[in-house]
């Protein structure tokens, strides 16, 4: 399943979103709820590793290139 969230105004009673590539030809489901407040800020957090394993990983070589950039399967 995939999930495409958004928050928009609701405009003449009417709302238009665009969709990724790879919802076209399926079937969807639209649920619409009234938000009471204003949409949630995301905030990205700071992730840090496991103090067990921080400092630990050594690489070796070009991790970057080892895979083509259309195998990583990324929105476009």
């Amino acid at each position: 399943m995939q999930v495409e969230r958004l928050f928009t105004k609701v405009t003449d009673r009417r709302v238009s979103i665009e969709l990724p590539d790879s919802f076209n030809d399926g079937q969807v489901e639209v649920i619409v709820l009234a938000l009471d407040e204003a949409p949630p800020v995301m905030s990205r957090a700071h992730r840090r590793p496991h103090p067990d394993i921080a400092g630990q990983v050594i690489i070796h070589g070009d991790i970057l290139n080892t895979v083509p950039e259309r195998d990583w399967d990324l929105p476009r």
